[in-house]
């Protein structure tokens, strides 16, 4: 093969992947905008501003899509999940074992951890809102469709082992457990920062029910009280 066919085949598979992305991202807004239930050829390819044809061409059927894009998306939010993380294990482990049994040390941990987790979901609110409800479509729908649970649960375990790992640091009778019931109390959270404008969001409401459930995970009797 010489240069220039190399060249035009390197080409034409540039623009068959921009193709696919754009197929990709289209389908994402759809779902943002109208659920899982509103993707059609039609509306990703006008969304994407490409030939419905292409559609079908990329993507088998209307799951193959859907499921693509939401892997594309979950890979994409993985690093800012993972700095997340990253940050909460920093502040544990700047203590020692002896010292975290200490309440003083686990209430101050509780405030710091909680702070990292309100950040966090403030920014995916106020920033990536349309990525946010994509997944909570995805979650809502799940209920509905085997094939959407089995991903939907696929891409949540990573998480639910991070909140696992966690919690095992203060209660190694049902750490799982514990990280579930954060799970759905961010779950929670989150649902219902959507349902109000962004300038509206409830951070006080936030930080008491996160700083709950962290402070029953780390084992102290006393959380903050419920926001009115």
């Amino acid at each position: 093969m010489n240069q220039a066919v190399r060249n035009s085949a390197t080409a034409r598979s540039g623009r068959g992947e921009r193709t696919r992305q754009a197929i990709l991202e289209a389908t994402l807004e759809v779902i943002a905008e109208g659920g899982v239930r509103a993707v059609t050829h039609r509306a990703v390819a006008t969304r994407a501003e490409v030939n419905l044809s292409l559609t079908t061409y990329y993507f088998s059927d209307i799951f193959d899509m859907v499921s693509s894009a939401f892997d594309d998306f979950v890979e994409r939010e993985r690093p800012q999940v993972e700095e997340a993380w990253a940050q909460v294990f920093e502040s544990v482990y700047g203590y020692s074992a002896a010292e975290r049994r200490r309440k003083s040390v686990r209430e101050k941990l509780r405030g710091r951890l909680t702070q990292i987790g309100v950040d966090y979901l403030l920014h995916k609110l106020e920033r990536r809102r349309a990525g946010l409800a994509v997944e909570h479509h995805f979650y809502f729908e799940a209920l509905h469709d085997e094939r959407l649970r089995s991903l939907y649960q696929r891409s949540r375990e990573p998480v639910l082992e991070q909140m696992t790992r966690f919690a095992e640091l203060f209660n190694r009778a049902c750490p799982r457990l514990d990280a579930e019931l954060l799970r759905t109390t961010i779950l929670m959270i989150e649902h219902r920062a959507l349902m109000d404008p962004v300038d509206r969001i409830d951070q006080r409401y936030m930080e008491c029910a996160l700083g709950r459930v962290i402070g029953w995970i780390m084992g102290l009797n006393h959380p903050p009280e419920a926001a009115g």
